[in-house]
């Protein structure tokens, strides 16, 4: 190629081409340039060049381009700078076009282990809330008119179906045992009856009071309690136990054995669930007790009977177990 102005004013200049690369010989020193970078606002050529703005030239150096071979190339950068410095050029090979691909990730399913385990888990609590058996909430239908039993002295007991029967046993029995209601007495024997046992204390418990107890014995040596903590110790009083029962001790009321009925009274009256109620008359070593309810389904039984229209089927003396016993 013909020289410029710089190259005729610094001497004789001799071009070599090899492997798209420039060798120059000015004055004895040389350079070796690789093609430069396109520059900002250059215009694409055909062969993959780029023309850049033409104000770069200058008369102490030489710049030679490989037409659209896009390989290295060597630049004179002036007499006396050294050997030859390569540098690093670029091409432009067109918009969109380039040696690199994006790839885009292919979709994994982390979340699958994840989701299949919480979807797992969630079954395993359902089939557990499937299986627990649901509490009873089912009032048993009643299945005749009120009706009520009376029990008195050592003891003496009239049931709902207007039978009469003696326990003369000391322990804890059964007045009334059904699905819903609980009541049971504790018979000792006392110094007034002879060595025979009278009713000392009663306990009324069960379903029907949600897990609650009440107990009342005699004036002497027994108490009122309600889940084993005194209650109504004023005379006369009342309470409440959790909004299912009412107690109310009071002089009030006809007692059980008419036998006592000019002595002073200390009546506890029990209004629970289900339209039953309890009278406890509190004399000295013993109580006498009057227990009106319904008959309902599914049937009871105890000393008071089984409230089934049948007083030839009521007897006395049904044992309470160790853990369903009330009394504590």
């Amino acid at each position: 190629p013909a020289a410029t102005a710089g190259e005729r004013g610094a001497g004789a200049a001799r071009g070599i081409w090899n492997n798209s690369a420039l060798l120059l010989v000015v004055g004895g020193s040389r350079q070796v340039t690789q093609p430069r970078r396109a520059r900002r606002g250059a215009t694409p050529r055909p062969g993959g060049g780029s023309k850049a703005p033409s104000s770069h030239s200058s008369s102490s150096s030489l710049r030679c381009g490989c037409g659209g071979g896009g390989g290295g190339g060597m630049g004179f950068v002036g007499v006396g700078m050294g050997s030859y410095t390569t540098e690093t050029t670029y091409k432009y090979v067109g918009f969109g076009a380039g040696e690199f691909d994006y790839i885009a990730p292919k979709p994994g399913f982390p979340c699958l282990p994840i989701l299949g385990l919480v979807l797992l888990i969630v079954v395993i609590i359902i089939v557990i809330i499937l299986l627990i058996p649901a509490p009873e909430t089912t009032t048993p239908t009643p299945i005749g008119p009120p009706g009520t039993c009376r029990i008195w002295g050592d003891p003496h007991i009239e049931t709902f179906d207007h039978a009469f029967v003696n326990n003369f046993a000391e322990g804890e029995f059964w007045i009334v045992k059904s699905k819903m209601v609980w009541i049971q007495g504790r018979y000792l024997a006392t110094p007034y009856t002879n060595g025979l046992s009278a009713t000392h204390a009663i306990a009324v418990g069960g379903p029907f009071l949600l897990g609650h107890t009440i107990v009342v014995g005699p004036m002497d040596n027994g108490q009122i309690l309600v889940d084993g903590q005194p209650a109504c110790t004023g005379f006369p009083s009342s309470t409440s136990v959790a909004g299912v029962a009412t107690l109310t001790y009071d002089a009030q009321g006809m007692v059980v054995d008419a036998a006592q009925a000019h002595l002073q009274k200390n009546i506890v009256h029990l209004d629970l669930p289900l339209d039953t109620h309890v009278d406890v008359m509190r004399w000295a070593n013993h109580i006498n007790v009057r227990i009106t309810m319904t008959p309902r389904c599914g049937g009871q039984n105890g000393d008071c009977g089984t409230f089934d229209g049948n007083p030839d089927d009521d007897q006395a003396g049904h044992p309470v177990a160790g853990n369903e016993c009330l009394f504590h």
